[in-house]
């Protein structure tokens, strides 16, 4: 009995933390370039449980023509013990592309990135913007929502300086302004493209693709870190100035799975609460009275 309520509070803990997955996901479904949070369930190891000295007195054993000899196991079943939450793995699926005519709203369009076979499975590519993070470490992000500082650098809506080939911060020089700059899909920034005089080449944006994007791991909203720093590699990858990528949450179906959550939670209190009042019982019936 005790163990069914050891399974029952491990489902609590586990959906709760489910929910919080999802909540995290729903809150961030309006974030530019966020990747929703896809949480793995596992079930605790299960259990052979075996009966010792299972004999009786005519001497049958468990198997047909074998003696029964008293002590020896036979075997019951499995005993399950719950499950628990392993992981949140980050989905790098594609976000919608939305246009907003903003000249510094930067999309990645990433779909021409090859999947390739890693340990038996198919992994898809992930292309990211590089960005300076207040340590001075390097992140990588999908949010194309850009600024220019005080300094003229670029940045994100986040405030991380946007990063270009070179890895250095790019910076906008002299009177170019946000509507003075057309970004090719290479990544590349031309100042002035109309006035044949002033066009020059302002930077080079540098798309860091991972091959394996579930190595990277979150470190707030839509910035991710990597152990081993990423290539610079703009193959594959299209830049579409104007367009901002969406969150990759569908707000309708979180919802829905945030309902389902609650129901299972609701299912494995009521669990605890029925061996609640069979323990309850118990204790009445052998409770000895002065």
């Amino acid at each position: 009995m005790i163990r069914g309520l050891y399974s029952a509070a491990s489902g609590m803990i586990s959906l709760e933390r489910r929910q919080e997955a999802l909540s995290d996901n729903l809150a961030n479904a309006q974030t530019p370039g966020y990747k929703k949070d896809d949480t793995v369930l596992r079930a605790f190891p299960n259990l052979l449980m075996q009966r010792i000295r299972d004999f009786n007195d005519n001497g049958t054993g468990q198997v047909p023509g074998a003696p029964n000899i008293p002590g020896r196991p036979v075997q019951i079943g499995e005993l399950y013990n719950g499950v628990y939450l392993q992981e949140r793995v980050p989905s790098f699926s594609q976000g919608t592309l939305v246009q907003s005519d903003n000249p510094l709203d930067i999309a990645i369009d990433d779909q021409g990135l090859a999947p390739q076979l890693m340990n038996g499975k198919q992994v898809k590519p992930a292309a990211f913007f590089t960005v300076q993070l207040p340590d001075g470490t390097v992140g990588y992000t999908r949010n194309g929502k850009w600024d220019v500082d005080s300094a003229g650098n670029l940045v994100t809506s986040d405030g991380y300086r946007i990063l270009g080939a070179n890895q250095q911060s790019i910076q906008l020089t002299g009177s170019i302004s946000k509507s003075d700059i057309h970004i090719s899909a290479d990544g590349q920034l031309i100042a002035y493209p109309g006035d044949l005089a002033r066009t020059r080449v302002a930077g080079q944006i540098g798309i860091a693709t991972a091959e394996n994007p579930n190595e990277l791991r979150r470190i707030g909203g839509s910035t991710f870190q990597s152990d081993i720093p990423l290539a610079i590699n703009n193959q594959g990858v299209t830049i579409q100035q104007g367009f901002i990528e969406q969150s990759n949450v569908d707000p309708g179906q979180t919802m829905t799975e945030m309902m389902v959550t609650v129901r299972g939670y609701e299912a494995n209190q009521k669990v605890i609460g029925v061996y609640n009042t069979s323990l309850e019982q118990l204790y009445s019936v052998g409770k000895i009275n002065g």
